[in-house]
């Protein structure tokens, strides 16, 4: 069926044609009105439930049912004194199209359109239902603010607004997705932003060709989906701060309606094993607990492996009373170790899972059964051998450092590569894995910026905020800038 999207003189018609193309939706509201002091049939269109329905009803409906409109020349005059003098919202657009119209009803706003005028009145008078501003889930503190992200993209934007009361400040918006026309927004600051950075980003969500945006994951794949790495290339927090933080560091802050998490980018290694305790905590003295995370990780990755291939192939290399030990258990295991060190993390993987999926008090249930019955009947049944049951839960322990949950996903497919190297080579084949792991982060581009920046390449001036943090006035008061790649379109396609 072929419509017209021309705004028709008729009224009756125009409405007609908006019905058509939602639908004939149930939720769909005309409230034809008389505007008795010109005589002329108007009607006032809105989409329910998404829409506040007492404001239509206190500023859009009252007003011109009340008002004693003039008689104007033009319809133009007309419309504008309506804008002027009679509906009290702070904004109102023009609409020309049946298109956009039905655009502004899905959008949650209020149409005016009155016979005789080409032209549609548009008010904002969304009211989405959405959760309140709660804790953050994805880093929790000890110690600082306990605001996190919700659902809503224009709360969240005025959540950091809150933190950056800067004039430089600078949000722009557009949807995406032909079928959600979800809208995105992009922060920044504008004299602090890396100009190259923020256009490379902006032209990619320009280019951006998808049915549908349901979170923010589908934006992240389109920017960075030339990228094979295991390794997250943007960082997504829940904490309004971290993303003040990180903008007023030159970096860009990417809201998408409908997640509680907003993207930064660029992102680096180093930034990874960031918390906000890091600031808001005094010095501790001879503990640095960020260098413990850094630590803590490439033990994650290593441990499992190297146990597979001492036990595989350097026996001999352990020392003799450990050697026993490991020798009298492997006796009554009838599985290889490198094959029963996979089965029980691919098992603590699913009870996480299993976890987060159940409700809360089953879940607790499930998590002590497969922890504990479940690994000691493992042992007394002689399926497993008790140091393999102590090595992968040390392995799980130590992946729960981490503080961004996708480097901890990152985390465990590199264990897992390293056991098949470990149950393949040995150390040999563990060493091997290791050089192909530092050569790729070496080659590896965060929208150009190097992703062990600052220590590959070394800029010494960057490392005030690195593994050793400097005091808190070195690090706020200093300028913001990255070493960024020349063409930014090809070092990004690793």
């Amino acid at each position: 069926m072929n419509l017209n999207y021309e705004v028709s003189i008729a009224l009756q018609d125009n409405i007609q044609t908006l019905n058509t193309i939602l639908g004939k939706s149930s939720d769909f509201q005309v409230r034809e009105i008389t505007l008795n002091s010109i005589d002329r049939k108007a009607a006032i269109l809105f989409i329910d439930e998404i829409v506040d329905s007492n404001a239509i009803q206190q500023y859009v409906l009252e007003p011109l049912l009340t008002c004693n409109l003039p008689h104007f020349q033009t319809d133009g005059e007309l419309l504008s004194f309506i804008e002027l003098s009679v509906i009290p919202a702070k904004k109102l657009t023009h609409i020309d199209t049946i298109e956009k119209a039905s655009k502004e009803l899905l959008s949650g706003k209020t149409l005016v359109l009155i016979e005789g005028i080409t032209q549609f009145l548009s008010t904002d008078t969304t009211k989405w239902n959405a959760r309140g501003v709660a804790s953050p889930k994805g880093q929790r503190v000890a110690k600082g603010p306990d605001v996190g992200f919700t659902e809503n993209r224009s709360t969240n934007v005025s959540l950091v607004r809150k933190i950056i009361k800067n004039p430089n400040v600078r949000v722009t918006t557009k949807p995406y997705g032909t079928n959600t026309q979800t809208d995105v927004s992009v922060m920044y600051i504008e004299n602090i932003v890396d100009k190259q950075i923020l256009e490379t980003i902006l032209g990619r969500l320009d280019n951006l060709q998808m049915d549908a945006v349901l979170e923010s994951n589908y934006i992240q794949y389109a920017l960075t989906k030339e990228s094979l790495s295991f390794f997250p290339l943007i960082l997504n927090t829940d904490r309004p701060d971290v993303v003040a933080a990180e903008m007023l560091e030159g970096k860009v802050a990417i809201f998408v309606d409908g997640s509680p998490f907003v993207m930064i980018a660029p992102a680096v290694l180093i930034q990874f094993f960031h918390t906000p305790e890091d600031y808001y905590l005094g010095k501790t003295g001879l503990i640095n607990t960020r260098l413990i995370r850094f630590i803590v990780f490439f033990l994650t990755l290593y441990i499992p492996g190297l146990y597979v291939a001492f036990m595989t192939y350097h026996a001999n290399l352990l020392p003799v009373k450990l050697l026993v030990g490991f020798v009298s258990q492997r006796e009554l295991v009838p599985f290889p170790t490198s094959f029963e060190v996979t089965v029980l993390m691919i098992v603590t993987m699913a009870i996480n899972e299993s976890s987060t999926r159940l409700q809360q008090n089953i879940a607790f249930t499930v998590s002590i059964f497969g922890a504990i019955i479940l690994g000691q009947s493992a042992i007394e049944s002689q399926l497993v051998q008790p140091a393999s049951l102590v090595i992968v839960s040390l392995w799980y322990i130590l992946s729960s450092v981490v503080p961004i949950f996708a480097l901890r996903i990152t985390a465990m497919n590199i264990s897992l590569c390293f056991i098949a190297g470990g149950a393949s080579l040995g150390l040999y084949g563990i060493a091997l894995l290791s050089l192909v792991f530092l050569l790729h982060l070496c080659s590896l581009r965060s929208f150009g910026v190097p992703y062990l920046s600052p220590f590959a390449p070394l800029v010494a001036h960057d490392l005030k905020d690195s593994a050793i943090q400097l005091s808190l006035e070195e690090m706020t008061n200093d300028e913001s800038h990255f070493t960024k790649e020349e063409n930014m379109e090809e070092t990004d396609k690793v």
